[in-house]
């Protein structure tokens, strides 16, 4: 059933997800961007960045071809896999400017030590 973004209020939890960081995924995401200078004892953060956002955009089902239009992030340390990640995303803002729909979404993700 799609998703009527109109429905979706401020302060909702949109998204709640649990993901394994494991060696195979930070490979694979070496792998895709190219990224030479990862060391294997750490994850890179845009790979949790990018783990993490999956979680967002399958559960609020985003059409293909939607923009984003930024993004703010800011990283407290650093992760070694394996790990669990809980992922929530909450939205902060929706609103409609002429036939432009803007969701604003707040993503937290914490690992297995907080």
């Amino acid at each position: 059933m799609p998703i009527d973004y109109a429905e979706l209020l401020a302060n909702q939890v949109v998204s709640d997800q649990r993901y394994v960081l494991d060696d195979a995924a930070v490979s694979a995401y070496v792998e895709a961007v190219g990224d030479s200078s990862a060391s294997p004892a750490t994850a890179p953060p845009m790979a949790i960045a990018a783990l993490s956002l999956r979680g967002v955009v399958q559960d609020l089902a985003i059409p293909g071809g939607t923009l984003h239009v930024g993004q703010e992030l800011q990283f407290k340390g650093a992760v070694s896999p394996p790990e669990t990640l809980d992922c929530r995303a909450t939205l902060l803002q929706n609103s409609v400017r002429g036939d432009w729909r803007f969701l604003v979404v707040q993503l937290e993700v914490e690992d297995s030590s907080g």
